[in-house]
């Protein structure tokens, strides 16, 4: 029995224009890509010198720390029966009570002594520090 339908291949095809299609163009998707890129390579070495400006800062900190120790120290003993003698019986007052240890993110690869020592912060930024000597009308200072 012969019919009249038309076979599969001889069907007409259902062409949609592509104004009905949903979803983004190449040229959409790729502008999104190079504006990631771009980005991208703008914020990523900001956020990295961030990180390290902000581990100097702790740094800083831990120095603002010790001289704080100091003015303290300087200040107790002016203030004692004995008074200021000398910048090593205030050294020796200082690296015992309050010390020189500034807590766990702190530590002293180069031990603090009389003249400095090298002050690290999360083991990863490090400073060699100056320690000037006190005197009878000023503490000691530690600097970079």
């Amino acid at each position: 029995m012969l019919t009249n339908q038309p076979t599969p291949l001889e069907q007409p095809v259902n062409r949609r224009s592509l104004s009905d299609e949903k979803g983004f163009t190449l040229i959409e998707l790729i502008s999104t890509l190079v504006i990631i890129s771009v980005l991208s390579a703008v914020l990523i070495p900001r956020y990295l010198d961030a990180e390290t400006s902000s581990k100097l800062r702790g740094l800083d900190m831990g120095i603002a720390e010790m001289n704080g120790r100091e003015t303290l120290t300087w200040a107790l003993v002016k203030l004692s029966d004995s008074g200021y003698l000398n910048d090593t019986q205030l050294w020796n007052r200082l690296s015992t009570d309050p010390s020189t240890d500034l807590g766990a993110d702190y530590d002293w690869p180069t031990p603090a002594g009389i003249g400095g020592g090298a002050l690290r912060f999360k083991r990863e930024v490090q400073a060699t520090l100056i320690r000037t000597p006190s005197k009878t009308d000023a503490p000691g200072k530690w600097q970079r």
